[in-house]
């Protein structure tokens, strides 16, 4: 009779552990085919690809899901593995990606890829100031503060960014060219997924994931609207 309540324990524990440990695939696909970014209010072109000169097309009126949005996983619980240290590197005159979100205590590391010196600083962030960082260098900064802010360059006038920090802050999806993400491992539970491009939430609905893979239906993105 022990023998079965030990047994049925011992089951019940592993039971428990499975449970715990359990953790499911969440993938979906970003719809851009409606979202134009809003043109920016400025006196004029402020780099050459925004000039017609018969060599190189001028940029196009569409937003590039892989370099500009970030999709992100909000809510309570223990964030994924990794979320405490992100790089970020500086390539062709602009930052990967441009729209940068990290959770409340992270270390950003800013990687200079360029062949030429950058001045990062944030607009209204304490300890992000402008500070040279040679080609090949590196600098960092803790993000020790919830908020917006938008990421300026000294030398490169044209490179715009934006730092969102996010308390809850839980995991991050890259995503691709073409729209779609995939969150490899979340464990089970109710979270909000949201979706920023810049200062702007484009996107915010509720999750729940079980201990099976999830793929959401498709996210259309809407023109843009003011930041939230």
């Amino acid at each position: 009779m022990r023998t079965a309540q030990v047994r049925g324990w011992v089951l019940g524990a592993l039971a428990l552990l499975a449970v715990s440990s359990a953790a499911a695939q969440v993938s979906g696909k970003l719809v851009l085919g409606a979202y134009k970014p809003a043109t920016p209010e400025k006196p004029g072109p402020s780099c050459y690809w925004e000039l017609e000169n018969g060599v190189k097309e001028v940029r196009a009126d569409r937003v590039d899901a892989s370099r500009e949005l970030a999709v992100v996983i909000t809510g309570e619980g223990d964030a994924v593995a990794g979320l405490d240290r992100v790089e970020v590197p500086f390539s062709g005159g602009s930052l990967l990606p441009s729209t940068i979100v990290v959770r409340m205590g992270a270390t950003v590391l800013f990687r200079n890829d360029d062949e030429f010196a950058h001045e990062l600083y944030g607009e209204g962030v304490e300890g992000l100031v402008a500070e040279a960082t040679s080609p090949r260098g590196r600098r960092s900064f803790i993000a020790t503060a919830a908020g917006s802010w938008p990421l300026r360059d000294k030398v490169i006038a044209h490179l715009e960014g934006q730092l969102i920090v996010l308390q809850d802050l839980l995991a991050i999806a890259a995503p691709a060219a073409d729209g779609s993400f995939t969150f490899p491992t979340l464990k089970p539970g109710k979270y909000v997924l949201k979706v920023f491009h810049g200062a702007k939430e484009l996107a915010s609905q509720p999750i729940e994931v079980g201990d099976r893979a999830l793929t959401l239906d498709p996210i259309a993105l809407t023109a843009s609207t003011d930041a939230k």
